[in-house]
């Protein structure tokens, strides 16, 4: 049996829109596509389908608020997916369940200098990589760390095998893996380079899943990218700066996911 999302799906495919007017329930189509069946489904399920219509037209103003950046200088929230991270934590706090991390191969002659600067360019520009969740009366804030440049730790290993190399990274991937962040202090970034020749190296990079999740991971690895280009042939930034960051889109969800529109999400 179809949903009534799916239902709804299936109007449209055939050129059947339904609108809401009120308590009311309109319905507009093309000559002969309203078979008596379908006016019986939605009748039946006409409910249902204003409440989806409702929910939908709800969110679609809320997309078209812009977010605002907010001051800094306040206690800043965290948005609902954090806090639930945050929470999971607390319950314990020696967990590495969302840590990340991962492990990009680069070849070639590598700018150590360029990734360094690459690396605390990404980390200034993104100031959830720069973010620690204290606690303030028994609840999380963000607190936004000033910029400062990276120290990039480089481990040579260079002397050992191939099969060697490969199990002391896999050792230290292990470990680096296992080791809990603290929520409170950080930081919740962490790099490490290991050289494994001339020409071959392997960027280790450790995150907190209450800082990132895979759309912006794959963001982080293009600007990264965009920003070694540049810096190793001596250009200037090529990224237009940002108009909001992610504190300001916490504190929007936090205005607009209140009232009637939370409680349709919570049921």
């Amino acid at each position: 049996m179809k949903s009534t999302f799916e239902f709804i799906c299936q109007l449209k495919n055939l050129s059947i829109n339904l609108k809401i007017d009120g308590d009311r329930l309109r319905c507009h189509a093309p000559e002969g596509a309203l078979t008596p069946t379908l006016r019986q489904e939605i009748a039946k399920r006409k409910t249902e389908i204003i409440s989806l219509l409702q929910e939908a037209k709800q969110l679609k103003v809320s997309e078209q608020l812009s977010i605002q950046r907010v001051p800094r200088d306040g206690k800043l929230p965290l948005s609902f997916a954090q806090q639930r991270l945050w929470f999971v934590q607390q319950l314990s706090l020696e967990s590495d369940s969302y840590n990340m991390l991962e492990a990009l191969r680069l070849d070639g002659s590598l700018n150590v200098v360029a990734l360094e600067q690459s690396l605390s360019e990404l980390i200034r520009r993104h100031e959830v990589l720069r973010t620690t969740f204290p606690s303030v009366d028994g609840n999380p804030i963000q607190h936004i760390a000033p910029a400062t440049a990276l120290n990039l730790p480089i481990h040579d290993l260079q002397e050992l095998s191939a099969k060697e190399q490969t199990a002391q990274i896999q050792q230290m991937v292990k470990s680096l893996a296992s080791q809990p962040f603290d929520l409170a202090v950080g930081p919740l970034v962490q790099f490490t380079l290991l050289q494994l020749s001339q020409n071959e190296y392997v960027l280790l990079l450790k995150m907190h899943h209450i800082i990132y999740d895979g759309w912006s991971l794959s963001i982080f690895y293009r600007e990264l990218s965009r920003l070694y280009a540049a810096f190793t042939q001596g250009l200037p930034n090529p990224l237009p700066p940002l108009p909001i960051q992610y504190a300001d889109f916490a504190f929007w969800q936090r205005q607009w996911l209140t009232g009637e529109v939370l409680e349709r999400q919570l049921k």
